[in-house]
């Protein structure tokens, strides 16, 4: 019998079932419409726009987590409410801590909840529970439904964009660009949410007694996967003895190939994870040994790359990752090969785990990457005179150019990642005061004229980096529209121009504009 179409009722009946299962996800899908539609329309501060898209969008893993462990048969009030009740302190806290973080360290921090929260949809309706096959079956389920959702999003944005930009066409209705970043806020945030939730499975323990296991996952993981993590982790093995004969260090970019063969392995091992106890499938259980056995090797040539990179250069926030999931990935290792388990639920509690304990305290990426910066910072200045008794001086001699360009470096990543709060209190008063110490984090030209300021007032040669805009002392950058531009009667031009973030001019009144006589 061919399978027949859901009607339109049986569509709207699904849509409003899915509505009372997970309201609040739903309403903080349309939270995050409206945030970006008002970033693109530009209405309101920036600042509160980004700030409130970014907590509305961690809401919406967090969130439906929250709902499915409510789901579980043997639900305990004193949980759920606790669970609930930490839920709403970690976005309410991220929103207010949101101001006080520097760009890069808000990027981060972002990263660090959403993976943690899409790790908790995985794992946590089946916490403390020993339902392998519901947890597999349960997750396979989303990932299928992420397609289907990504697809149709897809489709539909490019379907009602073609059908706007043909109106704009055919009938000279005016359509503006922003309206199509709109129409994809509306289509990502809401219909993409509230299709993606029509399919996750309402009794995940019902799950537990499916066997089937679709061919095309098998057929991926066995011939496409596992031969590419076997070809790369022979290479990464003759790597390895090509280190130990030339007795040469690993170079920096092996940091990569090794967390890339890891992922790609991790991953086949969870798609074919049903077959591994069927008796024909008896390669799955050789090739997850050694896996783990293969890669171990790959990990300690790993840690000798970063314990080059550190010596030379310090830890820095991606330093400090790599390094956490390098020590991750050699415990999962080591107790994979240990104990030879088949719990596949440890990979995303684990990294959900280091995710959220890294997030922040003295032992966070963002606080070890700044002290170990400033103690490197401290050592270059000591080295050039420009230290002594706890005290930021005048260099009593001219530094090589490299400790010269890595004190600019240094200085740099200060200003514009953590601030200079750390470092304020190496300067006297009235030069911190003059040169902008002890402030917050900068970004752009703002940060360059800042870090050359207290460079300078070390006595030191600024270098600028290669992220630099090379603004000199006194000028600005800032950007207008195409066709914005417009000849006035008695002046020259009307510009809207939008100034970058860091190259406002520090002083009220009127700035000047250097503008091409042609174009």
């Amino acid at each position: 019998m061919r399978p027949q179409l859901p009607s339109l009722g049986d569509a709207v009946t699904a849509a409003q079932r899915t509505l009372a299962r997970f309201p609040t996800v739903i309403l903080a899908g349309a939270v995050s419409a409206t945030a970006m539609i008002l970033l693109v329309d530009e209405v309101g501060p920036e600042a509160l726009q980004l700030r409130l898209l970014a907590t509305a969008t961690l809401a919406l893993p967090l969130l439906v987590a929250l709902t499915l462990f409510a789901e579980r048969p043997e639900r305990r009030r004193g949980a759920l409410l606790a669970l609930r009740l930490a839920g709403a302190a970690a976005l309410a806290g991220f929103y207010l801590a949101w101001p006080h973080w520097s760009e890069p360290v808000r990027a981060g921090r972002y990263c660090q909840l959403s993976v943690a929260f899409h790790l908790l949809v995985a794992f946590l309706p089946f916490l403390g529970r020993p339902l392998a096959n519901a947890f597999w079956q349960f997750n396979r389920a989303l990932f299928t439904r992420f397609l289907a959702a990504a697809t149709s999003s897809g489709t539909l944005w490019v379907g009602l964009s073609l059908a706007l930009l043909a109106i704009n066409k055919l009938f000279g209705v005016d359509v503006p660009g922003t309206g199509y970043m709109r129409l994809w806020a509306v289509i990502a945030f809401v219909f993409n949410t509230w299709f993606f939730l029509g399919g996750v499975p309402d009794d995940p323990d019902a799950l537990e007694e499916r066997r089937d296991y679709p061919a095309v996952l098998r057929v991926f993981a066995q011939y496409t996967l596992v031969p590419l993590v076997s070809v790369y982790l022979v290479i990464l093995t003759l790597y390895l003895g090509k280190v130990v004969v030339t007795w040469d260090w690993p170079s920096g970019w092996i940091g990569w190939l090794v967390s890339g063969v890891a992922g790609a392995g991790i991953l086949a091992l969870l798609l074919v994870h049903p077959a591994a106890d069927q008796p024909e499938q008896h390669w799955i259980a050789t090739f997850a040994r050694q896996f783990w056995l293969a890669i171990l090797p790959s990990i300690v040539m790993l840690w000798l790359a970063l314990y080059q990179r550190v010596h030379q250069y310090g830890i820095t926030e991606r330093r400090y990752f790599l390094i956490v999931l390098s020590l991750w990935l050699a415990a999962l290792a080591v107790y994979y090969s240990l104990t030879r388990s088949k719990n596949i639920r440890i990979v995303p509690a684990s990294l959900c785990l280091v995710a959220l304990l890294t997030f922040a305290g003295p032992w966070s990426a963002y606080a070890v990457s700044e002290g170990s910066q400033v103690r490197r910072l401290r050592g270059l200045l000591e080295r050039s005179g420009a230290f002594a008794n706890g005290q930021a001086r005048r260099a009593t001699r001219e530094p090589a150019t490299a400790d010269a360009k890595e004190i600019s470096a240094i200085v740099r990543y200060l200003v514009e990642t953590h601030g200079t709060s750390a470092i304020a209190g190496w300067f006297a008063d009235s030069l911190a005061a003059r040169i902008g110490m002890g402030s917050g984090a900068v970004m752009g030209p703002a940060a360059d004229r800042r870090a050359e300021q207290i460079v300078a007032s070390l006595g030191i040669a600024y270098v600028a980096g290669r992220g630099s805009r090379g603004l000199a002392a006194g000028e600005y950058s800032y950007t207008a529209a195409a066709g914005s531009v417009v000849p006035l009667g008695g002046y020259d031009w009307l510009v809207p121009i939008r100034a970058a973030k860091g190259s406002v001019p520090p002083d009220t009144g009127l700035a000047a504009l250097a503008v091409p006589a042609a174009r």
